[in-house]
């Protein structure tokens, strides 16, 4: 699990079911991260087969390593669109 800097303390309601998963703050923390993760894997890809810009754009937009996101999409068949446009955003960055 990465090392986090600063925390900030966040109060939801969750489905009954679920608490005696998350008693224990260092598995809830766990749970969340792997969570946001995958979250942003699938927002890269969204974003990506939209055509809103290249893997390593949309990779530096939901702050995940470019490599990641390019394993996910590979796994998932997603095809690399890359146009004269995309080039333009990568060498932007």
């Amino acid at each position: 699990m990465k090392k986090m800097s600063g925390m900030v303390k966040v109060q939801l309601e969750v489905p009954e079911e679920w608490v005696q998963d998350l008693k224990d703050q260092a598995a809830l923390l766990e749970i969340l991260s792997l969570g946001l993760e995958e979250y942003r894997l699938q927002r890269a890809l969204t974003l990506y087969q939209r055509g809103i810009g290249s893997l390593g754009y949309v990779s530096n937009l939901v702050n995940l390593p470019e490599r990641v996101v390019m394993e996910e999409a590979r796994r998932k068949g997603v095809l690399p669109q890359y146009d004269e446009r995309f080039a333009q955003q990568d060498l932007q960055r």
